[in-house]
């Protein structure tokens, strides 16, 4: 039987033009391109649908509060894209089988490029505004912006802010490189003209994305550590019965701490890489240039991944043995007369504003 791999040993001579105007190398696809990430991608896009969809009902069935307006809003772009993960699929599929100018590159390229930025920082932004409504909502800084994030309203503005920036600025660059990408004949193939020109025209987008990611991060940190620090101090260094019943401000912590785990983990591999991939100097070394397209794919792959864990954390927290528990444990009350009835009231009214969701 004839290797289909046979052929690809002559890529290079077929694209020299290119490596001799870039000074670059013309990156080869694989054979774990087209044998295993399409049944991966195939993989996260069935998964991801049945995860998001059943997390999708349990939100749209839940009080809109601003947390779960931020989750729904999380897993709407996670919906979003396991719609790209069948266009990736087919792309590694036919990896040395479609032609640059033919429609179905050039839909591909959108859909695939697109669906994952918008993706990855409006997910970091939804994770953003969590982590500040948490902190407003417990701590209670006296800051209008933080009481801004206690407020239904508010958290559905920011929402369509949030959607409407990312899908402008990432939607006209990448519509534009791939209107010109369209008549680009230096390559033959849709693999190799989309593997060997993304990394020279998105430099930009990339650096202000890298600076981003780690602004993003390190408000997290700041408002999730201010929040534990909070909650420390509220029982004079013990987290157990602080308004959340016996063993739940460990489970509080557990909660922030997979939350922190989970955004770094898939999240930062990809921004590291593309660092490596920026400051790269040397375009003509051929095995490191190759290396840094397997490596970028694997870190695509990872932030692919969270649209499938994201879910599923939610569906975890939301199993009664991971639930926070109230503290049914109160001390003796004394009598009640009729002119404490309102402030009673208001303490009540007081303890659901300050729960944390």
């Amino acid at each position: 039987m004839p290797d289909p791999w046979a052929n690809t040993t002559h890529l290079a001579h077929i694209y020299g033009t290119y490596n001799n105007e870039s000074k670059g190398c013309p990156l080869e696809p694989e054979r774990y391109h087209v044998i295993v990430l399409p049944w991966l991608y195939l993989t996260l896009a069935i998964l991801g649908f049945l995860a998001n969809g059943l997390a999708f009902l349990d939100l749209w069935h839940s009080e809109w509060s601003p947390t779960v307006i931020f989750t729904l809003n999380l897993v709407v772009s996670d919906l979003m894209v396991c719609c790209s993960f069948p266009f990736w699929t087919a792309f590694y599929s036919n990896a040395t089988k479609w032609l640059t100018d033919t429609v179905i590159c050039s839909i591909t390229m959108f859909v695939t490029v697109s669906f994952f930025y918008i993706n990855l920082y409006c997910n970091m932004c939804f994770l953003l505004w969590t982590s500040i409504n948490r902190y407003a909502t417990v701590v209670q800084p006296r800051w209008a912006i933080f009481q801004a994030f206690r407020r239904p309203p508010f958290c559905k503005c920011i929402c369509v802010v949030t959607w409407v920036i990312g899908i402008i600025t990432i939607c006209i660059p990448v519509g534009y490189k791939t209107s010109v990408s369209s008549t680009d004949q230096a390559h033959n193939t849709c693999f190799h003209h989309v593997v060997n020109t993304r990394i020279e025209q998105l430099n930009t987008l990339h650096g202000a994305g890298i600076g981003m990611f780690f602004f993003i991060l390190g408000l997290m940190l700041v408002s999730y550590g201010l929040l534990i620090f909070h909650l420390q101090k509220v029982r004079g260094g013990s987290m157990v019965g602080a308004g959340f019943g016996p063993g739940g401000g460990l489970k509080v912590r557990r909660k922030i701490l997979a939350s922190v785990i989970l955004f770094v983990a898939c999240f930062l591999p990809y921004h590291v890489q593309r660092i490596r991939i920026i400051l790269s100097e040397d375009r003509r070394d051929c095995d490191k240039q190759q290396q840094n397209m397997n490596i970028k794919n694997l870190t695509i792959l990872v932030a692919a991944l969270s649209s499938c864990l994201h879910p599923a954390l939610h569906l975890t927290m939301r199993l009664p043995c991971c639930r926070v528990k109230r503290n049914t444990r109160t001390s003796p009350k004394p009598e009640i007369t009729r002119s404490q009835v309102t402030p009673q009231i208001h303490a009540t009214e007081l303890t659901f504003n300050g729960k944390l969701e």
